[in-house]
């Protein structure tokens, strides 16, 4: 292979690894979205608390994969907290004040954990050390992990809501809450668990990627803004769609930063979120009947 096809293999390597992280975390947003018509801006939180939490319990002679685990499982908790203390109060108020609530928690989860870890950046160790070759293209064993991660939570996701009871009611809330009230869904328990899940793929995102994102009390704000782009690329409404949307941003991310300006990297996911709102309002992978949304 010629040098300006590695180069291109290699930047689109990157991109997916990237833009795996940003389909967890947009899934967290369509998740709960889909059922309770809140934009989640504590979502990228949830992603770094994780890395946090895992990087304290490996500090605390934890092998790394239960630091990981059980990170992920206190962010899922700690989601379904949030949506009981922060959100079921405020049940029937505007769209702006749920703005405003989740905007809050976002503030006071950054400012706890600068409080508490201190501005200094840190990074869990990478799952797999060394380097694999693929006729020329470089690959971390890290970035094969986010792939990972996210394929088994996509699959994850489909097998609960396709194949259990409980997920199939979360879909009919999601799709027809009207009558899944008649038929005996509770609203406020399928809230409750749209925030579980979407807690357990962000604290996901955040501990397969702290090896190759540095992690600190601001990285939050990155990975929610990032996911919400991929998010609205799929139009809010699919699963599917977010983590497509994700992989895309991140190519297009890395691919533009090394033929256009690594100065304009972050530029190009708002870049792109403009052009979608104008062009096409219901997300490039989005549809707009009801039945799309998960």
């Amino acid at each position: 292979m010629t040098a300006g096809v590695i180069d291109f293999l290699q930047l689109t390597v990157a991109g997916l690894s990237a833009g795996s992280a940003y389909g967890l975390v947009a899934v967290g947003f369509v998740t709960i979205h889909s059922v309770t018509g809140i934009i989640n801006l504590a979502q990228g939180e949830f992603a770094m608390v994780a890395a946090f939490v895992a990087i304290a319990l490996l500090a605390a002679g934890l092998p790394l994969p239960i630091a990981g685990l059980l990170a992920v499982l206190v962010v899922a908790l700690g989601a379904a907290v949030v949506e009981r203390v922060a959100i079921a109060p405020a049940a029937g108020s505007s769209v702006v004040a749920y703005i405003m609530l989740t905007l809050g928690v976002s503030i006071t989860l950054k400012a706890s954990v600068l409080l508490i870890e201190g501005p200094q950046s840190k990074a869990l160790p990478a799952f797999t050390g060394g380097i694999l070759s693929f006729g020329g293209v470089l690959v971390r064993p890290q970035d094969l992990w986010i792939l990972a991660a996210t394929l088994v939570a996509a699959l994850g996701l489909y097998a609960f809501l396709e194949r259990t009871v409980t997920g199939k009611a979360f879909r009919a809330c999601a799709e027809q809450p009207t009558a899944a009230r008649l038929v005996g869904v509770s609203p406020a328990r399928m809230s409750t668990l749209s925030f579980v899940l979407a807690g357990t793929v962000g604290a996901v995102a955040g501990v397969v990627s702290s090896p190759v994102i540095q992690t600190d009390w601001n990285i939050g704000l990155f990975l929610g803004l990032k996911g919400f782009v991929a998010a609205s690329l799929g139009g809010l409404a699919s699963i599917p769609a977010a983590i497509a949307g994700g992989l895309l941003l991140g190519v297009v991310e890395s691919l533009g930063a090394f033929y256009v300006s690594s100065g304009l990297r972050d530029a190009i996911a708002f870049f792109v979120l403009i052009v979608v709102l104008v062009a096409r309002p219901g997300g490039v992978f989005g549809r707009t009947q009801a039945a799309a949304r998960v």
